[in-house]
């Protein structure tokens, strides 16, 4: 595949409580969210189930699924399937060549029984026999904007006799006792800050992990006042500048920041940042020209071997070897094999040999394999 070209920078007109946390990490990554070619790049499998996953918590809001605990979990399942199948459809080719139907992404299974679960026990605490016309207990996945429309949100859930404001997370907790992090707060605060001038007296925002545990902070009207003055300030410091900086100039490359970063294989300054002691924290990443190109058929499966004299990366200087790269992942773009001479980028592989010879291989959810056109190298 070709690697995409960054977006020119150029102003954002809005952030909301995920962008905002984008740009405090890197603008770099901000910008290409909102003005790069996003469908240029594979999203994680995950992403794309954890979309599933808010849909089907917005439809049991929405008391679009209802009725007893049996009839609940097969409409969340219905439901979760045909999403998948249509954001499926819409995907990068990339990972419609790793994954031939949205059935086999990883986690699949995992991540409609989480959904399906927690269908069940909201259909049942909501109360299906209620009459949809009847006075909102909840406002479910609603667009909300502040006055000067400079910060817009969609909270999962604002409860409205708990005062509270509810995101769900698909993931479980890292450990037990797990609190809100500050990150989780900050979005929170957002949140909470848009309800409040929609009218809402939201006091509280709670955390919903993918099993159902929670966590819940308090949120004082003034928390709330100040983290929207700084999402202001943020989008502000991004927009006076934008003029004057490069794609190149807003990134700021760390190994933990870049870590699952989408925009990796085109961001120039981390291929001059980064360097073996990354791999800890960032995965194996190399970039170098390509010297010798092999083909092989393995259980029906066409291969490709590339040997690369790496100039940069994680992985250190020196010869390469990356093996069991499917050619399919290759030329999922339309674009060509590399050749000897060309300089290629492989991203998220897996060290398998890291003494002479080096030796990385394909990871089937993670890698992808770009050829550094001409104009770029």
């Amino acid at each position: 595949m070709l690697v995409p070209e960054p977006p020119t920078p150029s102003r954002i007109e809005r952030i909301s409580p995920s962008l905002y946390e984008t740009l405090l990490g890197c603008p770099a990554r901000a910008c290409w969210y909102v003005h790069g070619e996003r469908e240029a790049l594979a999203s994680h499998p995950m992403a794309l189930l954890g979309t599933c996953f808010h849909g089907v918590m917005e439809a049991v809001q929405k008391r679009q699924l209802a009725g007893s605990a049996d009839d609940c979990r097969a409409a969340a399942h219905d439901f979760f399937d045909r999403m998948a199948a249509r954001l499926y459809a819409e995907a990068n080719p990339l990972l419609k060549v790793k994954f031939n139907s949205p059935g086999k992404l990883p986690f699949f299974n995992l991540f409609r029984e989480r959904a399906a679960v927690l269908a069940v026990e909201y259909c049942e605490r909501m109360g299906a026999d209620l009459e949809p016309s009847g006075p909102a207990s909840a406002v479910a996945e609603q667009r909300f904007a502040s006055s000067d429309a400079l910060i817009v949100g969609r909270p999962d859930l604002i409860d409205v006799p708990g005062s509270q404001v509810i995101d769900y997370k698909t993931g479980l907790a890292a450990q037990e006792g797990w609190r809100v992090s500050e990150r989780e707060e900050r979005q929170l605060n957002l949140y909470a800050y848009l309800a409040r001038g929609a009218g809402l007296d939201i006091t509280r925002g709670t955390i919903v992990r993918g099993n159902g545990e929670t966590a819940t902070i308090e949120i004082p009207p003034a928390a709330a006042e100040a983290e929207a003055q700084n999402a202001r300030d943020a989008l502000s410091e991004f927009n006076s500048s934008v003029d004057e900086l490069s794609f190149d100039d807003l990134a700021r490359p760390a190994a933990d920041a870049c870590r699952m970063c989408p925009c990796v294989p085109l961001c120039e300054p981390f291929w001059q940042a980064s360097d073996p002691t990354w791999q800890e924290d960032c995965g194996v990443h190399l970039e170098g020209t390509v010297a010798k190109v092999e083909q092989s058929t393995i259980q029906g499966t066409d291969l490709v071997l590339l040997e690369v004299n790496v100039s940069r990366g994680t992985v250190g200087d020196g010869a390469v070897s990356v093996e069991q790269v499917p050619l399919a992942w290759v030329t999922a773009d339309g674009d060509r094999v590399p050749e000897a001479g060309d300089v290629v980028r492989v991203v998220d592989a897996r060290l398998t040999n890291p003494e002479d010879p080096v030796v990385v291989r394909a990871d089937r959810v993670m890698t992808s394999l770009w050829r550094v056109g001409a104009d770029r190298g």
